[in-house]
């Protein structure tokens, strides 16, 4: 029994080395077979020129895969190599620097602060208005915005002046005067000033329609 347990183990570690080392696995060729690879050899260039058509080896057959469109990345937008200016000019008006126009007793004063009321485009006027002045009702080709910055504007609509009519507006007070629309003011407390701002051209036109006429802005 012992003899036996002997001969299976060296059998099995036979066999074990035989296929670890590849030598089971490997196709069996014989001698003659081994002679007739090694005596087979691809033919050089020259060999197939002179061999007969019939003899010449079949050339492999490759599929060559068509050549990608080339592609072209889209090219980045340009960035602006300056950011557009501004055309406002940069003003600085301290409260001291603002004159008035001396003007006749009982008629307003107006001082221009940006822009040309006669021209067009954005306009900034200040308007003193002395104590006691009614203004005529008038009208104004385009829509204007009004503060008021001083004392008590009395302000109203129509083409005729009415004091019962009138709004008081005290200093800090903000209105519109819409294009074509007649309107007064009156200073019955106080001097007062407003400052308005409108696009030009603009213009004053009269009330009443039997006594209009058109004057320019100062």
């Amino acid at each position: 029994m012992g003899r036996t347990s002997f001969l299976a183990v060296f059998f099995i570690a036979i066999i074990s080395v035989l296929l670890f080392s590849g030598q089971l696995t490997r196709p069996f060729v014989s001698p003659q077979q081994s002679q007739q690879l090694q005596q087979r050899q691809v033919p050089s260039v020259q060999q197939r020129q002179t061999m007969p058509q019939q003899q010449r080896p079949t050339p492999v057959q490759r599929q060559v895969a068509p050549p990608r469109p080339q592609t072209t990345a889209a090219p980045s937008p340009a960035l602006p190599t300056a950011l557009p200016t501004t055309e406002m000019p940069s003003l600085f008006w301290l409260p001291e620097d603002i004159e008035f126009p001396e003007m006749p007793p009982g008629a307003t004063s107006t001082v221009t602060l940006f822009g040309d009321p006669r021209a067009e485009g954005l306009y900034v006027t200040r308007t003193l208005i002395p104590h006691g002045t009614k203004t005529i009702p008038h009208t104004h080709p385009d829509s204007r915005i009004v503060t008021v910055l001083y004392g008590i504007c009395y302000y109203g609509r129509g083409e005729e002046f009415d004091e019962s009519r009138v709004i008081a507006m005290p200093a800090g007070s903000f209105f519109t005067e819409p294009a074509g629309v007649p309107h007064y003011i009156w200073a019955k407390d106080g001097d007062v000033i407003v400052q308005t701002t409108g696009i030009g051209p603009s213009g004053t036109q009269l009330v009443p329609a039997g006594n209009i006429h058109e004057i320019t802005v100062n």
